[in-house]
């Protein structure tokens, strides 16, 4: 297969190119970045097995019919992801991932390329009840969430266009790659812990329920998608777990480390607490397998040598030296 990436760079992104399944699946890879975030270490190390190639350059200008020839997917990651800074900056968010993924819809469309698009479960607005794909409790506050709705409004009218797609709505990602930030609320509160900072939690989250996403879950779930076809021409759910911040917080409190929470106000907070179906993706035979406490352990492991305490704890049957790192590091 030919697989085209956008936003290959970054946290999914630079999982995702070295996934084996992907690799495996896989002639060649060709990824899209337009290197704003710098990210060029996720380049470092690719493994053997398909060819890879990097265009730098914004998605308009990569992503063309020709450079769609022969291709069997594109996997569409690129995107301006900070929720609370859309907040102040609307435009900014629109002007940028409305414009290319309309932009990638429509070459996809006119090219008969199948499209992976991932949205999020940030789309949802509910007050303490379970949401599905076809709930009406679709009602964002943010830009973010609210170009991510504009988004798949896009997509979807294309593939009444005879556009062939999928897509997922995505819970908060966590867990560890090359290109991973600390932005969001699992990295971001082991970065804080690992610098002895105080864990910056919105006053209304801490009982919140919010679905989050392992990164190998959000991986996984492309990859099935694209070697095994699964283009149902709807939106998929993709979550591996509904947590709460105090869940995350005692996550991070089982690893030993004393933490100091402050409680901080955000234009981006919302009242929001619900539970996350993922029977759709269930019967398209998507799995999402991943744990709360490996993501949060495997990330803080990464941190251990910035000196806030004593060795991570390792998961059953695992030990971990100090300054360990996965291979592709």
């Amino acid at each position: 297969m030919k697989i085209v990436v956008t936003g290959a760079l970054g946290h999914i992104g630079s999982a995702l190119i070295r996934h084996q399944p992907l690799i495996l699946a896989s002639h060649e890879i060709v990824l899209v970045d337009d290197l704003s975030t710098q990210r060029y270490a996720s380049v470092f190390n690719l493994p053997m097995g398909t060819s890879y190639s990097l265009r730098v350059s914004d998605v308009t200008d990569a992503v063309t019919p020709e450079l769609l020839d022969g291709c069997d997917a594109l996997v569409h990651l690129a995107a301006i992801t900070e929720a609370a800074a859309s907040v102040d900056r609307p435009e900014w968010v629109f002007e940028n991932n409305l414009r290319i993924t309309s932009h990638v819809a429509q070459v996809c469309r006119e090219t008969s390329t199948p499209l992976v698009m991932v949205s999020s479960t940030s789309v949802y607005t509910p007050l303490g009840n379970d949401v599905d794909e076809s709930s009406p409790a679709v009602d964002p506050t943010t830009p973010y969430a609210k170009c991510k709705l504009a988004e798949e409004s896009v997509v979807r009218q294309e593939m009444g266009n005879g556009l062939t797609a999928i897509i997922f709505r995505f819970g908060t990602v966590f867990g560890t790659s090359p290109g991973m930030r600390f932005h969001t609320a699992v990295n971001k509160f082991c970065w804080q812990a690992a610098l002895g900072q105080p864990i910056g939690v919105w006053e209304t989250a801490m009982d919140q329920r919010r679905p989050y996403l392992a990164l190998g879950d959000a991986v996984a779930a492309i990859t099935r998608a694209v070697t095994a076809s699964v283009f149902p021409g709807e939106v998929v759910n993709a979550v591996t777990c509904d947590a709460t911040v105090r869940d995350v917080l005692g996550q991070i409190e089982a690893n030993g480390i004393e933490m100091r929470v402050a409680l901080v106000r955000s234009a981006a907070m919302t009242d929001t607490s619900f539970t996350t179906s993922i029977e759709r993706a269930r019967g398209l035979g998507f799995t999402f397998s991943g744990s709360l406490a490996e993501g949060v352990r495997e990330t803080l492991a990464l941190l251990e040598g910035l000196g806030f305490g004593g060795p991570i704890a390792a998961g059953p049957g695992r030990s971990r030296r100090r300054g360990d790192l996965p291979a592709e590091w």
